[in-house]
């Protein structure tokens, strides 16, 4: 458990005054942060040295089939073309912050609301022929609340990606195999991994919000790293991804089908 100063050290790096917030609220963001810093920071030498053994194959489980900034940065159309029929979003931090929309609303209770502007996404993507859900680790009165902000066609809460069990049972209740099937989501741990170990199309958003960014302070100042960094930086020796630009601004990202630009600076697909 926190102590009341960590919380103010993780108040200060996310902008927020503690002592403004009401009781739900900061239980349930500082909650979800020290939750995420305790995954940080269990077993940090057991998955370290479970890196240094991976095989390069072993490894790809984190490489995304796409890599865009941000959800609406997809090419959409090229999954269609692939014959995906399912398309499933992560939550926190990939589509909104909604534990930040209720900091911000500074009430308890507060219904969680969605940018309109992923509410017209959602909205051409059913346009588009596809059926779209939610596929989150957040408990399910989140999920549910943003599934009727979004008008999703369904959700899995409580996911507990990156096992695969759930992956299996969104392409199972919606008769799709994995070939039909596409994520999307922030994390290479949970979204990435999970969705490549189900045989899914995955996609990965470089978004990070509150939470992971109030971690990322604390373990800056433990002098620790997170174990997403650890996984990028041992793809990075291995020369099998980057997260940053090599050359131009924004040749890491790519879309379906394509190879970064640093990789392939023609652009065309190899």
């Amino acid at each position: 458990m926190a102590s009341m100063q960590e919380n103010k050290h993780l108040a200060k790096a996310i902008g927020v005054d503690m002592d403004d917030l009401p009781d739900e609220i900061r239980e349930s963001l500082f909650g979800k942060v020290n939750k995420k810093l305790q995954d940080e920071k269990s077993d940090r030498e057991a998955f370290k040295a479970a890196l240094e053994r991976c095989s390069d194959s072993d490894l790809m489980a984190y490489v995304p089939d796409v890599y865009q900034k941000n959800i609406y940065k997809i090419d959409y159309g090229k999954l269609k073309a692939k014959g995906i029929t399912l398309i499933s979003f992560d939550i926190d931090d990939t589509i909104s912050d909604s534990i930040w929309n209720k900091v911000r609303a500074n009430a308890p209770l507060l219904k969680i609301t969605m940018p309109d502007d992923a509410k017209e996404l959602f909205s051409s993507l059913k346009d588009m022929g596809f059926t779209v859900t939610l596929l989150t680790n957040a408990h399910t009165n989140v999920a549910k609340e943003v599934c009727a902000e979004l008008r999703a066609d369904g959700y899995i809460a409580r996911a507990d990606k990156p096992e695969t069990r759930n992956f299996e049972k969104m392409m199972e209740t919606y008769h799709v195999e994995p070939s039909q099937m596409a994520h999307v989501g922030n994390s290479m741990r949970d979204d990435i991994a999970g969705g490549n170990r189900a045989g899914v199309t995955t996609c990965l958003v470089r978004r990070a919000g509150v939470s992971l960014k109030a971690a990322k302070f604390v373990m800056k100042r433990a002098g620790l790293r997170t174990k997403g960094h650890l996984i990028r930086q041992k793809l990075l020796e291995r020369g099998l991804w980057r997260k940053h630009h090599k050359n131009i601004k924004g040749d890491q990202y790519y879309q379906l089908g394509e190879a970064p630009k640093y990789q392939n600076p023609t652009g065309l697909p190899l």
